[in-house]
């Protein structure tokens, strides 16, 4: 029963935005919904409040029509039902001629409101209410209502309209924070505390995801790793914070030259770099990444290096025809590009995915 309450409410979805609140408030307003009116239309059935009866009957099966409704079309109902209770909670005053009245439920249509709205739109709309409401007790104090019932029920709708107002900014600032704090955790964890690029926790997320969209598209994929030239030798000569200064360059390089949307940079660890994007045909796809290659030779040139720097990659390319695991892309991306660091470095070598020949890839070497 609890975890099925939860469920309905999504209490048990993960907090990813502004609008986890007003999916739960959405949801706890279907429910309560119903069962104060199935409550209400019985307790008026036993006391034979026939005019309350028959309203709260139709309500309820005017109820039923919106949520058959509201799913064929697949909207939210939440809206129309809260403010065609608070025109039944109206009628009822109004039948009643204000005798026993309670501002129990008026007071529950105040926080929903708030929560569904938010504290700004929230107090307009609870105003235009309440103004309705103690209009209506006015006209019928010294009858079926005392001057001193109005004043009290004047005095604690005032009150509550003020602490729900209140404590609905309170909570909204609250929120608004944790949820720009978690934002700002989740990006932590997948960036790069020296690059500001995507770490490798991220690609070993990203990668899977864009090799099952490859059939999306038309487009092939280009998964590149690419590797800085004896960069150990220049860590050792110049000094760890030259060597960073090295890699902040080419991280920067890299982010300029892949610009488009679905285009991803990331540094796998010390002076590795992978990039995912994709390419129309071959050709497109090597001359990314060799506009890439060309640009680091002259590197020295822009940025504050200690000598010229080079880089090799290995160019893996896969269709939309190809199934391919994500370990075996990746072993395939790596085996090009210690390829090309063999055939002499400062070069690429590519290759067309074969999931039939992963050992012994075809490639081509470009310099």
């Amino acid at each position: 029963m609890k975890k099925n309450f939860k469920t309905h409410l999504q209490l048990d979805t993960d907090i990813e935005d502004t609008s986890y609140r007003k999916n739960v408030t959405s949801k706890f307003i279907q429910l309560c919904s119903f069962i104060i009116l199935i409550v209400v239309t019985l307790g008026n059935f036993i006391y034979s409040n026939t005019n309350l009866f028959y309203m709260d009957l139709s309500l309820l099966i005017g109820l039923l029509i919106v949520f058959y409704l509201s799913n064929r079309i697949q909207k939210d109902p939440s809206h129309f039902i809260l403010h065609t209770m608070a025109l039944a909670m109206l009628l009822g005053v109004y039948f009643n001629q204000g005798a026993e009245s309670t501002p129990i439920w008026s007071f529950l249509y105040i926080f929903l409101v708030m929560s569904l709205y938010g504290h700004k739109i929230g107090l307009r709309i609870c105003i235009v209410y309440f103004t309705l409401l103690l209009t209506l007790l006015f006209s019928f104090t010294n009858n079926t209502v005392s001057m001193m019932e109005f004043i009290r029920i004047m005095i604690a709708s005032c009150l509550t309209l003020f602490f729900a107002y209140l404590a609905e900014m309170v909570i909204a600032d609250v929120f608004n924070k944790l949820i720009s704090t978690k934002i700002q955790l989740e990006a932590l964890t997948r960036t790069d505390a020296l690059t500001g690029l995507y770490n490798r926790r991220y690609f070993d997320e990203v990668l899977p995801q864009q090799i099952s969209d490859i059939n999306r598209g038309h487009e092939l994929l280009a998964l590149v790793i690419i590797d800085i030239d004896h960069f150990k030798s220049y860590n050792d000569t110049f000094g760890h914070p030259a060597g960073d200064v090295a890699l902040v360059a080419l991280a920067n390089l890299l982010k300029a030259q892949l610009k488009r949307a679905n285009d991803t940079v990331f540094r796998l660890g010390g002076e590795e770099f992978a990039l995912l994007y994709q390419a129309k045909n071959e050709q497109a796809a090597l001359k990314v990444i060799e506009d890439i290659r060309l640009a680091v030779e002259s590197l020295d040139q822009y940025c504050a290096l200690e000598q010229k720097v080079t880089i090799s990659a290995g160019l893996l390319l896969i269709n939309e025809k190809q199934n391919i695991a994500v370990q075996s892309a990746y072993k395939l991306a790596d085996k090009l590009l210690y390829q090309a660091k063999n055939s002499g470095r400062n070069k690429i070598v590519m290759s067309v995915c074969d999931t039939d020949n992963e050992e012994n890839p075809a490639y081509s070497v470009t310099s």
